[in-house]
């Protein structure tokens, strides 16, 4: 087995450590900026949704009285909350698909509001755990990653009862326009679907890996800097003079004829040991001297 030099453990400890900030500090940069880019969608998402919820209570408030008054024989969707809240989220977007507001159910009077496979999986998320009030997180889709911001839509208002308990009970107009097979069979106090907001973050995250690799590569080149600099230093003050000082002390305990010189240069403690040496080398040879003219 190959005894490690102490130039090799000096080498190996400095590349150890900066490997570990380097990998430290990356990840902790990277971490940061990923939690600065979530907590900016988030806050995106929720002024977004909050004007969503502005517009859904307009629209009950003065826009559905007003069209109930005309007694008109059309069915206006424009009465309905989801739909002018998703209308004009739409316009609002301008066509931008990453900024998407959608209020889908399973069983949608307009089969445009249907629950797809994500949605339907947040909709059971939420009927599982009736303490589960929003959710949150990162959506890929079609090779952009979004921020969702998603809350349950469960049936609070009694009045919702009369136009989605059965056909019969439903405004004529609306089943005239819809049919008697969607959106019905909804009861007080269920879950019937999701608010779903989304943001788009792909160049959030982006920038981020791109700062942290300017990031890693800084440190990277410092740390090089760092790691030749210093193992100059320790060559010129410790492995070098302590290998001059071994070398020495060896061919000394070898040979009584060979008096190499100790090295007088290095760190404080190198030059200590080398006086020490040099010093137990003199009085080594005077006791040697000694002891040989008593024989």
């Amino acid at each position: 087995m190959t005894v490690p030099t102490i130039r090799g453990v000096i080498r190996r400890n400095l590349l150890i450590v900066f490997l570990i900030a380097l990998l430290a500090g990356g990840g902790g940069f990277y971490m940061l900026l990923r939690n600065d880019a979530m907590n900016n969608a988030e806050g995106e998402a929720r002024m977004l949704l909050s004007s969503a919820m502005a517009i859904r209570s307009y629209t009950t408030q003065h826009i559905l009285p007003n069209f109930t008054k005309m007694n008109d024989a059309v069915f206006h969707e424009e009465t309905v909350p989801a739909f002018a809240a998703q209308t004009v989220f739409r316009s609002v977007s301008a066509g931008d698909h990453a900024y998407m507001y959608r209020e889908a159910a399973l069983n949608p009077t307009s089969v445009s509001d249907r629950a797809g496979p994500f949605e339907v999986d947040l909709i059971r998320q939420f009927r599982n755990d009736g303490s589960l009030k929003e959710m949150r997180g990162i959506l890929d889709q079609g090779g952009q990653r979004l921020f969702y911001l998603a809350r349950p839509i469960q049936i609070k208002d009694p009045k919702c009862i009369i136009c989605h308990d059965t056909p019969q009970r439903a405004p004529k107009l609306m089943v005239a326009k819809y049919g008697p097979n969607n959106g019905f069979g909804w009861k007080l106090g269920d879950i019937v679907g999701v608010q779903l907001l989304t943001v788009p973050v792909t160049q959030q995250f982006r920038s981020t890996l791109e700062l942290v690799s300017i990031l890693i590569g800084g440190l990277a080149l410092i740390f090089a800097i760092a790691y030749f600099a210093l193992t100059a230093a320790m060559e010129a003050t410790v492995a070098g003079p302590l290998d001059k000082l071994t070398q020495a002390a060896d061919r000394a305990s070898r040979s009584s004829a060979s008096t190499p010189a100790l090295p007088t240069t290095g760190a404080h403690e190198i030059r200590t040991l080398a006086e020490a040496i040099q010093r137990l080398r003199v009085s080594l040879g005077k006791a040697l001297t000694q002891l040989g003219e008593r024989q």
